[in-house]
């Protein structure tokens, strides 16, 4: 009597074998991706700096001395890391909850005012009640600020993203007008607030550096923030009417009632920012006090996907272009200029890299990221 002997089944497609390998990888692919994105954008740079006859890769070697080669260059690093940090955070709710909110710079500059009236002006105080007072008034400030563009939004049904955006033009000339006045020193020259006393001031961490005790609360606060946006009713209520409000509306949420604790929590983000540079960084509010730190969180928080993990690696590669870039600037004679094109290829490679991961995972896994 013969055998009967199974036969083999034919191995699968290549197409599907490589939908089996994408299903399995997809976030080992979009790491690669992003890293592809980046190396693309430093070819560019390089070929852009040697049409203008400077050594690409002494400028680049600069990049890395200047954010790692010694102990102030890696304390100069993760100090600049700390108010990235809160912006981008601030963005990334807000984008999670349904808002476009592009407002941070105006609500970090009233962050730092709230700082400044609690340091300069409270006397007597134990420095860990008088910075935690401190960093509270930084938080108040930014979350009214924020929710003077929510409320507009709420009641008038204005665009939240023209709100935002005026509300930064008004706390801009708000600031201004309290350093020529109200907050100057009678006996100073200059055009700049009060400082904080030393009792209002985060201590250094390490030394010989300007990192300050500002890091380590930023770190706290991403697990915060990813706690609250993923673990709490809260949050995911957030998540829902930012996905889809109307669906969130059926399902029963209330829309007002999580729409103002999204304002709540993007400004006070972006006002403990602005109160954490202004007390472990600069002490005084000047002209200029937030170099833009607002307005370049929207693009770290678009490279890190609004995800809070992800925020810190795209908050840390910014810093390092950041301290890196004025290396290259002092060492190989790097246009300021170009060094703007660099950080605009940077961030534009690493979104469009979002999208093409977001498209990949759509037509060829069937979901999307």
């Amino acid at each position: 009597m013969s055998e009967i002997t199974a036969t083999p089944k034919p191995s699968a497609p290549f197409k599907e074998q490589l939908i089996q390998f994408a299903r399995k990888n997809m976030g080992l692919i979009s790491v690669l991706i992003s890293i592809l994105a980046i190396l693309f954008a430093l070819l560019i740079g390089a070929i852009l700096m040697a049409l203008a006859d400077i050594n690409p890769w002494e400028a680049y070697s600069y990049l890395i001395k200047g954010s790692f080669r010694n102990r102030y260059g890696f304390g100069e690093t993760l100090t600049r890391f700390v108010p990235l940090l809160f912006s981008s955070l601030s963005f990334a709710v807000a984008h999670k909850s349904g808002f476009f909110n592009v407002g941070a710079e105006g609500q970090l500059l009233m962050g730092a005012v709230g700082a400044v009236l609690v340091g300069a002006y409270i006397q007597g105080l134990p420095p860990v009640v008088h910075v935690t007072l401190a960093i509270l008034a930084g938080i108040l400030f930014g979350a009214v600020w924020a929710g003077i563009a929510g409320l507009l939004k709420l009641i008038f049904g204005s665009n939240e993203l023209i709100n935002t955006m005026m509300m930064n033009y008004i706390a801009i000339l708000f600031v201004e007008f309290l350093i020529h006045g109200p907050l100057k020193p009678a006996d100073s020259y200059l055009y700049v607030s009060a400082a904080v006393l030393p009792s209002a001031r985060l201590p250094i961490i390490l030394s010989k550096t300007p990192l300050h005790l500002g890091f380590i609360i930023s770190l706290l606060v991403v697990a915060g923030v990813f706690y609250l946006m993923y673990r709490t009713p809260i949050g995911y209520q957030m998540r829902t009417v930012g996905a889809n409000i109307r669906a969130a509306s059926y399902a029963g949420i209330n829309i007002v009632g999580v729409t103002i604790a999204a304002l709540v929590t993007t400004g006070g983000l972006a006002g403990m920012g602005g109160a954490i540079e202004l007390m472990g960084t600069q002490f005084k509010i000047v002209n200029g006090f937030s170099s833009g730190f607002g307005y370049d969180g929207i693009g770290v928080a678009v490279m890190g996907r609004y995800h809070p993990v992800g925020i810190v690696l795209s908050t840390l590669l910014f810093a390092i272009i950041r301290v890196g870039t004025g290396a290259m600037q002092r060492g190989a004679g790097v246009p300021f200029p170009l060094l703007n094109v660099l950080q605009g290829l940077i961030i534009i490679f690493v979104i469009a890299s979002g999208y093409l991961t977001n498209k990949l995972t759509e037509t060829v896994i069937g979901g999307r990221a």
